[in-house]
This record gives C-alpha cells, sequence and structure tokens, in this order.
C-alpha cells in the first residue's frame, strides 16, 4: 500500500485514484505486477532486475505510467506505457484478482489513453494473447483494431540433426560495431516494439552470424545470448529458406545447450515451416492492435 503523502500525481474517479508508476522501485513494480497476473493465461513472471530491464528495453515512460488504488489506497493493478516519438505502447497491464470487477482494466486504459494524447501521440499498440477475450474485448471498445497475429516461439536445447545442414553454406560472425547498420536495413513497418531496432540496441550484448550460399542467396541473424537463453532475435529482410535454415543450424550447433525463444513472428509468414522443421513450437500467440489518435 502507499502512503497518503507519496501521491504526488493522482488521477481521481468515483473513488478510484492512481498514481504514476515512478512513485515506486523496480522489486515493488515486479511484485504488484506479479500479484496481477497470478492468474494469467501466460503469467511471465518478473522480479526487481527484470523489470528493470524491461523498462529500459523498451522505453517504458514510468512518468506515463500508472498504478490504480482504491477507496481503501490499496493497489488494484499496473498499466505501463513505452513512448517513442509519437508513438506509444501499452503493456503490462494487470489487474489483481481479488481486487477485479470493478472495471478497473478499463480505467488504466483510459488513463493511458489520456496520457498519450497530452504527449501528442499519434499511434497507440499494444499485444493482447489469443484467448484473452475480456481484454480484445476492452481493447475493442476503446477503438483498437487488430493488425495482425503473431508466434511467440521456442526451441528447447538440443543438437540440430545433420539432415538439416546446408551443405557449403559459408558462415561468418557479424562485426558487432556493425550491428547497427545491419538492423537499419530492415524493413520498419514490418516490426513490432519488441523487435524494432531501439528495443534490440537497448538489450545490448548482440551478436549476430551471416551466410553466403553457392546459389547466391545470403542473409544475417542478431540475437543476444544469455548465460541459460538466446533472445531478441532480428533477421535480414526477404531471406531465403535456405539462408535462414543456414543460419539457425548454425547456432543451434554452436550453441546446443541454450534454450531459444523468438517473440512476435508473423503467423502468415513464409518461413515459419523452416523454424518449424529446425525444432521450434509456438507458445502461444498475441494479436497486435493500434489505436490512432490525433489524426
Amino acid at each position: 500500500m502507499v502512503s497518503q503523502t507519496s501521491l504526488l500525481q493522482t488521477y481521481s474517479e468515483d473513488g478510484r485514484s492512481a498514481i504514476t508508476a515512478n512513485h515506486y522501485n523496480f522489486n515493488q513494480l515486479a511484485a504488484l505486477y506479479n500479484q496481477s497476473r497470478v492468474d494469467y493465461i501466460v503469467p511471465m513472471p518478473m522480479n526487481g532486475k527484470r523489470m528493470a530491464e524491461y523498462v529500459q528495453y523498451y522505453d517504458v515512460d514510468l512518468q506515463s505510467s500508472f498504478i490504480s488504488l482504491n477507496q481503501e489506497n490499496q493497489e488494484t493493478g499496473v498499466g505501463l506505457l513505452g513512448v517513442r516519438g509519437d508513438r506509444s505502447w501499452v503493456t503490462r497491464l494487470g489487474v489483481i484478482p481479488e481486487r477485479r470487477g470493478k472495471k478497473v482494466g478499463q480505467y488504466l486504459m483510459e488513463l493511458l489513453l489520456i496520457e498519450s494524447e497530452r504527449l501528442g501521440i499519434r499511434r497507440v499498440q499494444l499485444e493482447v494473447i489469443v484467448g484473452n477475450d475480456p481484454a480484445y474485448q476492452l481493447f475493442q471498445k476503446l477503438g483498437f483494431r487488430e493488425e495482425r497475429e503473431l508466434h511467440v516461439i521456442r526451441r528447447p536445447p538440443s543438437v540440430p540433426g545433420p539432415e538439416l545442414e546446408i551443405p557449403n553454406a559459408k558462415i561468418y560472425e557479424l562485426d558487432e560495431t556493425e550491428i547497427p547498420d545491419y538492423l537499419a536495413q530492415r524493413d520498419f513497418e514490418h516490426l513490432t516494439w519488441v523487435d524494432e531496432n531501439a528495443s534490440l540496441l537497448n538489450t545490448g550484448s548482440l551478436r549476430g552470424y551471416g551466410v553466403e550460399l553457392p546459389s547466391g542467396e545470403d542473409g544475417w541473424l542478431i540475437f543476444q545470448r544469455t548465460p541459460f537463453q538466446m533472445t531478441h532475435f532480428a533477421f535480414s529482410s526477404n531471406i531465403s529458406e535456405r539462408a535462414l535454415q543456414a543460419l539457425l543450424y548454425s547456432l543451434h550447433t554452436e550453441y546446443s545447450m541454450q534454450d531459444t525463444k523468438i517473440e512476435n513472428h508473423p503467423v502468415d509468414s513464409p518461413l515459419w515451416y523452416v523454424f518449424e522443421r529446425m525444432g521450434y513450437l509456438e507458445v502461444f500467440r498475441r494479436i497486435e492492435m493500434y489505436l490512432y489518435l490525433n489524426p
């Protein structure tokens, strides 16, 4: 619970209020977020360190994000807002289960939209997990429209079978200083917030590999490797199936003990079956939605 003396910036409606998220430290934010997602379809628990990284990676503006409070001054929910130029991104929206039923989620969303308008935002975007019908219906009610469906895919640790190797593929490591230049070659309009260049560059510690095939096909991939997982992937635009397979084969042969997660790969991508062939599995799907403000 937050003391009344700390409510430096509040918004009140029908006895409810909200405080901007910058009044909480990362451990407190993580604990509150975990409370709100304890029964969620995909809980995705966080600790203070992961929350701090999340805020940094995705340009979350804690002064434009909100914690909702009830009349007893108890936290009821959380909603974070990422801000980049004239776009904003609603994320980590959640309501504590025992404090639901009073349109807390709608209240938080309305605050985030008011804040986006105040900031001169042109487009608000978000993703909702397929199957979370109450949230999807709320976003539609507020004017969001479906843009596309996305995979979150994962590959458990294993050595790729030798039959998956592309013969005579020349694999080389990308110069780390040139990684921003490679990322700049991608088509920005086909990226989601979590795999935009800004998000990837904010993560730091990026590595990359390129490939050249005798057929003239080429391509590259960029990723972040942590002690337990490879994530934050980017691929060259219009990469061919064989070039992608050669890169994934090399990557998973070298790091066969690493779990791998790729977020927000378009469901209708013609390359999905290459990932499937390489041992990737769909974990869940998201729907990307947009709302245009200040046209």
